[in-house]
């Protein structure tokens, strides 16, 4: 049997790891797709957001902090990648300025949830490459995915699928950052 290098722990005893660190800007930015949006919705469905979200939370606060996983030692990032998460950024505060602009001019406010979800996701694209981590071409283009059927079902059918769709994307960026932390779980 091949030994994987790298070093076991739990990634609580791992805080400056940014593949630690990292995961609660994901985290936080994920709650607040839900807590923003599932208002929004109606009936039951706000409640039943709560619910998996604290359902999709503890997953992620498991999977991520508690249970021993392998850290490998992290590459070293590029000279511009600072730059391109800047850029990200930028682009991502653009496309939503201009997404919710576009949505306004036809009338369909409630549904900015899912354009935001698509700009979130586009700009994690770019990160992929320049942190070395695939992770985020996941969660881009689940992210996106998900704001473009937002969008799709806001203009056809409900303006509230735009809310549902940012729920659903917080829901998703958790278990998909909770899955990728499991992932690397140290089997004893």
């Amino acid at each position: 049997m091949t030994e994987v290098a790298g070093t076991v722990s739990r990634g609580g005893a791992r805080m400056h790891d940014p593949r630690v660190w990292g995961t609660t800007i994901g985290a936080v930015g994920a709650t607040v797709f839900v807590f923003v949006n599932r208002g929004l919705l109606d009936g039951g469905w706000p409640t039943a957001a709560l619910a998996a979200w604290v359902l999709a939370l503890t997953a992620y606060v498991w999977a991520v902090f508690v249970v021993p996983r392998r850290f490998t030692p992290p590459e070293q990032v590029g000279p511009l990648a600072g730059l391109v998460y800047l850029a990200g950024i930028a682009f991502m505060l653009l496309g939503i300025f201009l997404g919710r602009k576009l949505l306004g001019a036809q009338g369909l406010e409630g549904a900015e949830g899912a354009v935001i979800a698509f700009f979130v996701g586009a700009h994690f694209l770019p990160y992929a490459r320049a942190f070395h981590a695939p992770l985020f071409i996941t969660i881009g283009a689940t992210l996106m995915t998900i704001g473009a059927v937002g969008l799709l079902l806001a203009a056809v059918w409900t303006v509230t699928a735009g809310a549902a769709a940012a729920v659903i994307a917080g829901l998703a960026m958790l278990g998909i950052i909770a899955l990728d932390a499991w992932r690397t779980r140290h089997a004893r």
